[in-house]
């Protein structure tokens, strides 16, 4: 007999909706976030959200399941725990809000796109045991979860259109955003690098240093910095004469970062201890922080505000939702 997946053995249209739930509307912490009220409600009952129950084994299978997948190893701070079910709580709850408010606005389902699921499901168990003697109650469970994920979906999708922004919609968040259109320093850099395996002994690596010191002393004299890089340097630059090109803020090893941050243009640094060797830096230009002009980043502005304003409607429309909603907590789970 064809082995049946455990999933389906345990289907349950709360369990499916959490992963659609958790993938789909996850949220971080809010400081707006309400504070909902905390009662003793039967030991089976997570919450209830209006007339809505959410079952505890929802909430506890949730938190098992996101632990798994949010924390990978070691032991968890308990602030983190405690943030963690508080997201978890949080989704559960603003997936019931949600599914209401989609009623509530009248969207409608797919019911083709919702068989066409439950088909695949069919052919893929049809020959299992367990899907011929549950198949009515899986079929009814399945139904009502693609159904209510439908409904998300199509809510979401609602929600995020937004109108085409004016021309001093999109210039006045340029204006506000001035980080986002600015290209950032960068420097353009030669190298040359002397290479040492990381397991290299300590005399090796010795030695990688003194002959840096011999290249500087010659460079110091006037020697030609792309002909030793060609000669000596390990690193693909190498065939260009040691030329990497312009080098954003950040994209160097740190303390590689912290020698070349400190060199005017022309100047060379001492030896440079890397994980793949000794490294020689020349500074050959530097080039400031640009503010990039509205006329030429006018359509990436128009985008980065389209963006934004689709999260700010769905954030605000779930914050609207838990604000008006009545919703208890059981004091149990906490």
């Amino acid at each position: 007999m064809k082995r049946f997946p455990l999933e389906l053995k345990k289907l349950s249209t709360t369990v499916l909706l959490l992963a659609f739930a958790l993938s789909i509307f996850s949220l971080s912490a809010s400081a707006n976030k309400p504070e909902y009220q905390q009662k003793e409600l039967a030991a089976d009952v997570f919450a209830r959200v209006g007339d809505e129950t959410i079952p505890m084994k929802t909430f506890e299978a949730a938190y098992r399941d996101g632990i798994r997948k949010r924390f990978y190893h070691g032991k968890i701070p308990q602030a983190q725990l405690d943030a963690f079910k508080t997201e978890v709580s949080q989704n559960l709850i603003d997936q019931v809000l949600l599914i209401a408010e989609a009623k509530r606005r009248g969207i409608s389902v797919d019911k083709q796109n919702i068989q066409a699921q439950i088909d695949v499901y069919e052919k893929r168990y049809s020959q299992s045991e367990h899907w011929k003697t549950h198949k009515a109650s899986m079929i009814e469970n399945l139904t009502r979860v693609f159904a209510e994920q439908d409904l998300l979906q199509k809510l979401e999708t609602q929600v995020r259109q937004i109108p085409e922004p004016s021309e001093q919609d999109i210039k006045t968040f340029y204006q506000n955003n001035p980080a986002l259109f600015t290209t950032p320093a960068r420097d353009r850099l030669s190298l040359i690098l002397l290479k040492v395996a990381p397991s290299s002994a300590g005399d090796v690596w010795q030695a990688a240093y003194e002959e840096a010191q011999q290249l500087i002393s010659r460079l110091n004299k006037g020697a030609d910095f792309a002909q030793l890089a060609r000669i000596h340097s390990g690193d693909e630059s190498a065939s260009k004469g040691g030329d990497m090109g312009f080098l954003h803020q950040g994209m160097l090893a740190k303390p590689a970062q912290a020698v070349v941050d400190a060199l005017q243009p022309g100047e060379v640094s001492m030896p440079v201890g890397l994980l793949s060797g000794v490294a020689i830096f020349r500074l050959d230009a530097r080039q400031a922080a640009e503010l990039n002009q509205l006329n030429k980043v006018a359509e990436r502005a128009k985008q980065l505000y389209q963006r934004q304003a689709q999260e700010n409607a769905w954030a605000d429309l779930k914050e609207r939702l838990r604000l008006n909603a009545a919703v208890a907590i059981n004091s149990a789970a906490y």
